[in-house]
C-alpha cells in the first residue's frame, strides 16, 4: 500500500514539475513579442559576436535568465537582452 502512494507522488510531482517548466513557453494573451539579442565571446574569438532573433516577450525573459554567463578570468561570456 505504501509502494502505491510513493509512485502516486512521484508522478504528481513530475507532473507538476514538466507543467512548470512548460509554462514559459505557453502562448500567453497579451504577450507580446521581443527582439532577443545575444552577444558572446569565447576564448578562441578575438572579438565578440552577436545576433538577434524575434520571439515571445516571455521565452526571451527565459532564454536571458538561463543563458547570460559570464567567466571573468577567460572573458568568455553570453549577454541576452531583450527589447521591443
Amino acid at each position: 500500500m505504501r509502494g502505491d502512494r510513493t509512485v502516486l507522488g512521484e508522478l504528481v510531482a513530475g507532473g507538476l514539475v514538466l507543467t512548470a517548466l512548460a509554462l514559459p513557453f505557453l502562448h500567453v494573451p497579451g504577450d507580446g513579442t521581443a527582439r532577443m539579442w545575444v552577444n558572446f565571446r569565447t576564448t578562441e574569438m578575438a572579438k565578440a559576436k552577436a545576433f538577434s532573433t524575434e520571439t515571445s516577450r516571455s521565452v526571451c525573459t527565459v532564454m536571458a535568465a538561463a543563458l547570460s554567463y559570464e567567466n571573468p578570468t577567460t572573458g568568455e561570456f553570453t549577454r541576452v537582452d531583450c527589447r521591443e
